[in-house]
Parts: structure tokens; sequence; C-alpha cells
């Protein structure tokens, strides 16, 4: 009985890893999209200043 208590901990332990990485990746998604963004408003502004 122990073991499989052990077990289903583990098995949550991995699981809110799993989360944890892809919540991070998520964040770094949305993070790499607004320097885009804020890279192309530069460009654009450094454009209409010439």
């Amino acid at each position: 009985m122990a073991l499989e208590e052990q077990i289903v901990l583990i098995l949550y332990i991995l699981l809110g890893a799993v989360a944890g990485m892809i919540y991070a990746l998520r964040r770094i998604f949305i993070l790499e999209r607004r320097i885009l963004e804020m890279d192309q408003k530069l460009v654009t502004a450094l454009k209409k200043k010439r």
C-alpha cells in the first residue's frame, strides 16, 4: 500500500513539473512576441524619421 502512495506522489510531482515547464514556455513565447512587436515599431519609427 505504501508503494502505491509513493507512486502516486511521484506522478503528482512529475505532473506539476511538466505543468510548470509548459507555463514557463508559454510565458517565454508571449514575451518573445512582445519583443518582436516592439522591434517592428522601432523599425517603422526609424524609417519614418529618415
